[in-house]
């Protein structure tokens, strides 16, 4: 089964002081922007993008490149090391997500060795 592309949202994350700052300098479709950018980081294994691809990704949400560069550079939203940029909130909802996953994965696999443990054994 394909797993689908998870990620934690805040309910308030539109009052955070830097999503404010982004929204008073560029509405709405700066935070549209904003939210594709971390869906599109979702889907990258590493979760991050390269910053020579700013033109593409601009290209891509069909958005002018030097807002684009905006929300990526003037708000803080990102971290840029080298040539990747990334979100250290989606960083670490996935570490979250990801620890869970392999919990309950843990405890899935107990739980059907102790079924099997139990099941009444045929002896012929």
């Amino acid at each position: 089964m394909k797993e689908t592309y998870y990620f934690s949202h805040d309910c308030n994350a539109r009052n955070d002081v830097k999503i404010l700052k982004l929204r008073r300098k560029l509405g709405m479709e700066g935070y549209g922007i904003y939210w594709s950018i971390i869906e599109m980081l979702r889907e990258d294994e590493n979760y991050t993008l390269q910053i020579k691809y700013i033109d593409e990704i601009a290209f891509s949400l069909s958005v002018k490149t030097d807002i684009l560069h905006s929300v990526v550079h003037d708000f803080e939203l990102f971290t840029i090391e080298d040539e990747y940029f990334y979100s250290e909130r989606l960083m670490r909802s996935m570490d979250k997500y990801k620890e869970l996953k392999q919990q309950k994965s843990v405890a899935g696999k107990k739980g059907m060795q102790k079924r099997y443990d139990n099941t009444p054994k045929l002896h012929i």
